[in-house]
Order: C-alpha cells, then sequence, then structure tokens
C-alpha cells in the first residue's frame, strides 16, 4: 500500500476506536478495576497499574538530544496504565526518551489530572475493618510516593512486613509490564526502529494500543492467552503469575514462604 493509505487507516483507527476502547475515566469504573485486582491479584484499593515503555524511533531531524535515552538509542516514551486483565485504560505517548518514568507523569494529561484532583477517584473507605485508606495506582521505583501513588519499599534494610508488601505490590504491578509484553508480541511493528516523523510514529502506537483492547475483550482473556500471541519471555512471566497461591484479599500480610 501507499503510504498516505496506511496513514489514513490507521489515523481512522484510532480516530473510530479511541472512544469505545480508552472510554473517559469515571468513578465506577475506577471501582470495577479496584474489584477486578482485588479478585485476580489479592491487592486491594488498587485503581491501575502504571509504567513506562520506551518505542525506538530513528533520530527526528534537528531534535538534537531530547530523543536519546539512556539505553543510547533514540525513542519516545509509551506511559500506559492498565486494569486487572492487562487492557489499557489510559495511554500518553510522545514524551522525549530522555524524561524519566516520573517525568513523563508530570507531563502527561493523565499525570497533570492526578496532579490537580481531576481524576474521579473512588472516595476513601475500609478494607476489613480497617481505618479508611485511599485507591491507589501502582507503580515502580522510578514513581513519586504520593496520596494515590504506591511505590516498592528501597529494597535495603527490608523487614519481613516491608518484604511482604513489596511482594504484593510487584504481583499486582506486574500486569502493566503483561500488558506491554502482549502489545508489543501482537503488533510485531513495534519490535522495530520507526522510520517516520515522531507525529506519525504517535499515531501508529496510539492506534495498536485501541487495538490491543479491541481484540483483548472479544476473545482473549488472562486465563486463556495464546502461546503465539506473546513471545516466550512474557509467556513464562504470566505462566509465574498464574502460579503463585490464592490468598483472602484480607491476607494482605499472610506470608506463605
Amino acid at each position: 500500500m501507499g503510504a498516505s493509505t496506511v496513514r489514513d487507516i490507521v489515523y481512522e483507527t484510532w480516530n473510530e476506536l479511541k472512544a469505545t476502547e480508552l472510554p473517559t475515566l469515571t468513578n465506577d469504573s475506577f471501582k470495577e478495576v479496584a474489584i477486578g485486582f482485588a479478585q485476580h491479584w489479592h491487592f486491594p484499593h488498587v485503581l491501575d497499574a502504571i509504567d513506562g515503555t520506551h518505542i525506538k524511533i530513528e533520530c527526528p531531524p534537528k531534535s538534537g538530544s531530547a530523543y536519546y535515552n539512556y539505553k543510547q538509542t533514540f525513542s519516545f516514551v509509551l506511559q500506559g496504565v492498565c486494569d486487572a486483565q492487562c487492557n489499557f485504560i489510559s495511554v500518553d505517548v510522545g514524551d522525549f526518551g530522555r524524561h524519566s518514568d516520573g517525568g513523563v507523569l508530570k507531563h502527561s494529561s493523565f499525570g497533570r489530572a492526578l496532579y490537580s484532583n481531576n481524576l474521579p477517584i473512588p472516595l476513601d473507605e475500609s478494607i476489613c475493618g480497617s481505618d479508611s485508606l485511599p485507591y491507589v495506582f501502582l507503580g515502580d521505583e522510578a514513581y513519586p510516593l504520593l496520596r494515590n501513588i504506591m511505590r516498592p519499599f528501597p529494597r535495603r534494610g527490608l523487614d519481613n512486613v516491608r518484604r511482604i508488601y513489596n511482594y504484593r505490590h510487584s504481583r499486582a504491578r506486574r500486569t502493566i509490564e503483561c500488558a506491554f509484553g502482549v502489545l508489543v508480541g501482537k503488533w510485531s511493528v513495534l519490535k522495530t526502529t520507526l522510520n517516520m516523523l515522531p507525529e506519525n510514529a504517535i499515531k501508529v502506537v496510539l492506534a495498536c494500543c485501541v487495538l490491543h483492547n479491541f481484540v483483548r475483550r472479544r476473545g482473549v482473556s488472562l486465563d486463556n492467552i495464546e502461546s503465539n500471541e506473546i513471545d516466550n519471555s512474557w509467556s513464562l512471566i504470566l505462566q509465574q503469575l498464574k502460579s503463585i497461591p490464592s490468598q483472602s484479599d484480607c491476607g494482605l500480610y499472610d506470608w506463605d514462604g
């Protein structure tokens, strides 16, 4: 196909599917996601897992070092926020590859809404008879510790309670890592270095994200992932996740070894 034809298809895909596959966030939709994390990963009050991944591109003209990242390649960042089933509920694409995950969060539309308290986050509620606790997003060490963002404890000097928390946190947060793995495994264009202008590459990534949700919500679940959907490394991660013993929601601090 000609370049203009492909471009029109990509743009139309994004424009037609964004409203249904990445709908506006609401209080009820956040609560549904929290129920999913409590049921599948036994971590209550989790709204979503959040992380960023680099999309490699050819160095854009006259861009200097803006897109040059710590991996010594040129890229922009896809910041994804996903639910318990590895579906994206929000994506921000296009920040410079030289920025950290925390910096990308500040620059993103999702991050600006979070910092300005404009997200429809549910009110604090009790967990298993405890005091009222906030709903939170789960991020890795690159994200700041905020009232609605939880990150792991530093790895040095961990006591048993903190070690158990990090285990639970990592177990739930790996859904976003798996979402990126499924996305790249399904849409192989993301495995390559995109040789196009950033504004066109961004549309390609956005189209892949809405197609990711479109396909998964219509037949592929976390419990029924075909072996050819993702590469072997991500398949192994999913098998490890599913093999972890289930525990009750109230057993947040029960350590099974």
